[in-house]
């Protein structure tokens, strides 16, 4: 008798999925997508195994504490994005990560910044402070290199997610870092209107409760915080 005779067909089938899903992930398909990556533009891409990801409820905390500008208001930040909880549970089905990072020089030592022209840039990206009299344009200049770095590397993430669907996972799935800047200004949740980008814009790691300064550290992709001279933007692609 087979000592599969006793289950149920849909139990057979549920198993057989199971073992389909421990099955790893191709070496050739992982530097194919870190390959890709590059091509496309990263500064640096690598993929880690999923586990890797760190989650801490602090990090999302830091959403509303202090608040930021975004909360409640841009359409991929939370509360309009999965709790830590619920991402936590679908990161768990997830086997592979593939971290990419973008790069933006600093014309400026980041201590030269006036700290309220940075809150004003992080609170309304598409308006970049414009020189003062007399001085030379090297913080606007920081903006718009850091605005386009951060756009390169949201256009860079959904890139790459279509290329894993494309070679047989699904359920990729791309994260940002930061808020989305693809629009100079989101509709917001007030407005009542629909995203413009809706197939393209994506939530930031940090607000689903990823810690992005560990992750990185555990991809071996670690970056300067802060800043020194260079801002790195880095985003996720999960691989089921």
């Amino acid at each position: 008798m087979s000592r599969d005779s006793g289950r149920s067909r849909d139990e057979t089938s549920i198993m057989e999925e199971t073992e389909d899903m421990k099955q790893p992930v191709r070496p050739a398909i992982v530097r194919e997508l870190e390959a890709f990556a590059l091509d496309r533009g990263a500064y640096r891409a690598k993929i880690f195994s999923a586990r890797l990801v760190a989650m801490d409820e602090r990090v999302r905390l830091k959403c509303q504490i202090p608040l930021c500008p975004h909360y409640g208001r841009a359409l991929t930040c939370p509360p309009n994005v999965p709790t830590v909880g619920e991402f936590r549970t679908v990161l768990g089905l997830y086997r592979k990560a593939l971290m990419l990072q973008t790069r933006s020089p600093l014309g400026e030592e980041n201590e030269d910044y006036d700290k309220d022209e940075v809150k004003k840039f992080f609170a309304a990206p598409g308006k970049i402070p414009a020189a003062k009299e007399g001085e030379e344009d090297i913080v606007a200049g920081d903006f718009r290199g850091a605005k386009a770095a951060a756009i390169r590397l949201h256009k860079l993430v959904n890139e790459v997610e279509g290329k894993a669907m494309a070679l047989g996972f699904p359920y990729a799935l791309g994260l940002i870092g930061g808020v989305c800047m693809f629009c100079s200004e989101c509709v917001g949740t007030a407005s009542g209107q629909a995203c413009r980008r809706p197939y393209e814009a994506r939530p930031s790691m940090e607000g689903v409760g990823i810690d992005v300064i560990r992750t990185s550290i555990k991809a071996g992709l670690p970056f300067d915080v802060p800043p020194k001279k260079e801002i790195i933007w880095s985003g996720l692609v999960l691989i089921d």
